[in-house]
């Protein structure tokens, strides 16, 4: 079934390009018989409603019997998903989830051009981490931030990435306090003098680095470290 705008009950069909996608009405605004009047956007692109002429949200919005639990599961199976070496251990029922938490985390998963609207509803009010950034407090995390970036649009704010931040506690002081869960990427960065990686938007990064003559690689999800280990070829940034 077909989207429909909140506004007219018109349907809606997707942004691509910025371009509403939608074989009739796009041959009719290419031969100018109605005009397109929004703009680029960039992505995540929203919905268009052609009745409207304006950027739309699809109803109704994810639903709101998501729970935090899952948001931390999904974020979890991220984490274990690109560094399977990982050996911290998380609480239960993080440890052994039961199949109604598993089905939600895979629904958190599932879900596209996630709004801070909805996270908010879920994960309670965010406090702001400068303009368009958005932090919300997590239980399995409790010296952490999870900062949220968004793109602000006509029809709200679409989450853009993420990152863990500092929220209490002492930057990494000692090699002794590089542990999974308690060390930030550029805290590491200022302790050791890694350079800036080659991509420093993606959501996770490999780094390798010397300590005491031995070839070691760090890796961070979302900016938080997740695994350290000895490796005989060393890593990639």
């Amino acid at each position: 079934m077909s989207p429909r705008c909140e506004r007219c009950d018109g349907t809606l069909v997707p942004v691509v390009y910025g371009m509403p996608v939608d074989d009739e009405p796009y041959r009719r605004h290419e031969r100018r018989e109605i005009y397109f009047t929004g703009s680029c956007m960039g992505g995540p692109e929203p919905w268009w409603c052609w009745s409207c002429e304006r950027f739309a949200d699809p109803e109704p919005r994810p639903p709101r019997t998501l729970t935090m639990a899952g948001y931390q599961l999904s974020l979890l199976d991220e984490m274990r998903r690109t560094v399977p070496e990982a050996v911290l251990e998380p609480p239960a029922p993080y440890d052994d989830p039961p199949a109604h938490l598993r089905e939600e985390a895979g629904r958190w998963n599932a879900l596209e051009s996630q709004k801070i609207e909805d996270l908010a509803a879920i994960l309670g009010e965010p406090v702001s981490g400068g303009p368009s950034r958005h932090r919300f407090a997590l239980p399995l995390w409790p010296g952490f931030w999870l900062e949220h970036t968004t793109m602000d649009t006509e029809v709200g704010g679409y989450v853009l990435d993420r990152r863990f931040v500092r929220r209490s506690g002492e930057p990494l002081r000692s090699t002794d306090e590089l542990r999974p869960w308690s060390v930030l990427l550029p805290e590491a960065q200022a302790f050791f003098g890694w350079e800036e990686t080659r991509m420093p938007n993606a959501y996770w990064h490999a780094i390798p680095f010397q300590l005491d003559g031995r070839r070691m690689e760090a890796w961070f999800v979302h900016d938080l470290l997740q695994h350290v280990s000895e490796t005989a070829e060393g890593g990639t940034a």
